[in-house]
């Protein structure tokens, strides 16, 4: 895997440890759920369910092993065990939530095709039926039945029955069936499901049905299929491992910014949440990272390869909140997966927008991948299985590193490198009181400061999205629609010019879709348009961005985005050099050594002090 990624091989060993893993969970489950005394409730005992799953294997292994490998049913295991053991509360009564056991059972037995009758908790106005779909009742009965006689199925209520169409992922009245995405390029094939109303979907909260329309639907078939062809075009992830752990997409109304919203989970095997629209590159690039992380997740499931990890926080050079070795590994890994794929858009873009975006991407993910996969080399406790994973990946990471990358993107990139890493240590890094009280003193008096730079400490807190790696997209993207923003003047800065209003950012950003694709759409400029200095920075014009990154500075001197932009405008010498390598402590003692608003030594004379003492 660390060579190739996983090809169908390796994701069918991976699928084999995740079953294993499941029919585990699931056998705790019945054993602890048949032992505690507030079940079964109006439902069977959970045994009932397992010996109709034994029924069902029996017949169609294959139909058992689709329920086990279906995603919101690990989501729902792992939270219905943490539930029973005390360690998670939920909404809704007990027997509701573990009843979901008996629907489990009842897909897997109308899949196999055997004559039944079971009960089934009804919640959200109907009953869902795992991997099947979603019946909808009128009434509001608790406890519903599932019915298979001579292939024959009917959801039934008392008076009411739903009956179920032979194909379970067709509509048919009162039934909606889980539908699929479908994407195939020169018969390398992804269908996952485009599941919208398994209550246990989205692994990061319970949620009921919420049907796509037709309109909705067919705009996620949409944007799939030109992801997909890609993926599937691309040969340094293997699109067919990619396509054979890729089980399911998941709609979700939550919402990222600069980049659009995806995540994937442990628990839930397969599962890709994606919220809102994005383009094919943006959405192609999700899927390989994601499908890293489905990958990465399912052996360490099987092959430990680090001890520990959770206890020590570190710095992660794609996220700005402090992040455990073993999430700093997973992200290695996914962005190890980014890099390669945005490798092949650049052997494959050309010049132009295409090429710069791809050598932005490519030079950026490289380098955040590099200096993650560093902090594990020196800091984490590795097995020697994940000793051997990781210098593989090292030797793949070598030949991405000395690729040649154009000018102007390589700068971007370069500079995003360092805005983050600035950005997070002044956030989250605090100087030692003490002798952070020294240097300030030192610098009050004019005499010379501890030959010792303060320690610090690592203070998580809250963190902000970064305007600038939208720009710099942009500029690359769209370069006509980069200078008609920057002529519209952006949101304007404290060096004096008015901010122009909503009319005028749309004048000048006529392309919404060009917007879209750096996540920059209207209700991102709302909430954060884009300042003068920063579209300044993005145009390669450090003079200017130079003289408005003083001016935010001056107006607001715990603006940490504009002391990161401040030094990024700087020319070479001890001042950019002192904020490059501690930011932390030259705005510790800026805030240590005013008074008030607007007394504060000017920032770049106080950054060239501590520059011309920090390289003694």
């Amino acid at each position: 895997m660390a060579r190739s990624s996983g090809g169908p091989a390796a994701v069918a060993e991976l699928r084999s440890g995740q079953r294993s893993r499941a029919m585990l969970l699931l056998r705790a489950l019945v054993d602890i759920a048949s032992a505690h005394p507030a079940l079964p409730g109006p439902l069977p005992p959970p045994r009932d369910a397992w010996h109709l799953l034994v029924r069902a294997e029996r017949r169609s292994p294959a139909a058992v092993d689709r329920l086990l490998l279906h995603p919101p049913v690990g989501v729902w295991l792992n939270r219905c065990l943490r539930r029973l053991r005390g360690l998670e509360s939920g909404d809704g009564p007990l027997w509701s939530a573990v009843g979901y056991l008996h629907a489990v059972a009842a897909s897997a037995a109308l899949l196999a095709g055997i004559d039944f009758r079971g009960a089934v908790p009804v919640r959200d106005g109907g009953v869902i039926l795992p991997a099947l779909g979603f019946a909808r009742l009128p009434d509001r009965a608790d406890v519903a039945e599932v019915v298979m006689t001579d292939r024959k199925a009917a959801v039934v209520s008392g008076p009411y029955a739903v009956t179920l169409p032979a194909d379970f992922s067709e509509e048919a009245p009162g039934w909606h069936g889980l539908r699929r995405l479908r994407g195939e390029h020169r018969g390398i094939v992804c269908s996952p499901y485009v599941d919208d109303i398994d209550p246990y979907r989205d692994f990061l909260r319970i949620r009921g049905p919420q049907r796509l329309t037709d309109k909705e639907r067919q705009g996620w078939q949409e944007r799939f299929d030109s992801a997909w062809r890609l993926v599937a075009q691309q040969r340094e992830v293997d699109p067919r491992g990619i396509g054979a752990c890729l089980s399911s997409v998941v709609p979700v109304p939550y919402v990222a910014w600069p980049e659009p919203f995806s995540a994937s989970s442990p628990e839930a095997y397969g599962c890709v949440l994606l919220g809102g629209a994005t383009d094919p590159l943006t959405l192609a690039a999700a899927l390989v990272h994601e499908a890293q992380h489905i990958k990465l997740s399912a052996l360490m499931d099987l092959v430990p390869l680090i001890e520990q990890g959770l206890e020590e926080i570190h710095y992660a050079p794609w996220r700005l909140d402090p992040r455990p070795l073993r999430g700093l590994f997973q992200g290695v890994y996914a962005f190890a997966g980014v890099t390669g794929f945005w490798q092949d858009r650049l052997r494959r873009a050309g010049s132009g927008p295409a090429g710069d975006t791809a050598a932005f991407e490519f030079a950026l993910r490289r380098a955040q991948t590099s200096s993650g996969l560093r902090t594990l080399l020196d800091h984490a406790e590795l097995t020697p299985m994940g000793q051997e994973f990781l210098h593989r990946l090292e030797e793949r990471l070598a030949q991405w590193l000395a690729r040649p990358v154009p000018s102007v993107p390589g700068r971007l990139a370069a500079d995003l490198i360092e805005d983050h890493r600035m950005v997070h240590r002044m956030r989250h890094l605090r100087p030692d009181p003490g002798r952070l009280a020294q240097w300030a003193r030192a610098w009050r008096e004019r005499s010379e400061p501890p030959r010792e730079l303060p320690g610090t400490s690592v203070r998580p807190t809250r963190t902000e999205a970064l305007t600038r790696p939208a720009l710099a997209r942009l500029r690359l993207r769209d370069p006509e629609g980069f200078a008609r923003l920057r002529e519209a003047g952006g949101a304007g800065s404290p060096d004096g010019g008015d901010a122009p209003d909503r009319t005028d950012l749309d004048r000048a950003a006529p392309d919404r879709a060009a917007l879209n694709r750096v996540a920059l759409d209207r209700a991102d400029l709302n909430r954060a348009a884009p300042d003068r200095a920063d579209l300044d920075w993005a145009a390669g014009d450090t003079t200017a961005a130079l003289r408005r990154y003083r001016g935010r500075v001056a107006a607001d001197p715990d603006d940490i985005a504009a002391w990161a932009g401040l030094a990024l405008s700087l020319p070479g010498g001890p001042a950019r050099t002192a904020l490059l390598s501690h930011p932390e402590l030259v705005l510790a003692v800026h805030r240590e050594v005013r008074t008030a608003p607007g007394t504060g030594p000017d920032p770049v004379a106080l950054a060239r002090w501590i520059g011309a003492r920090t390289g003694r």
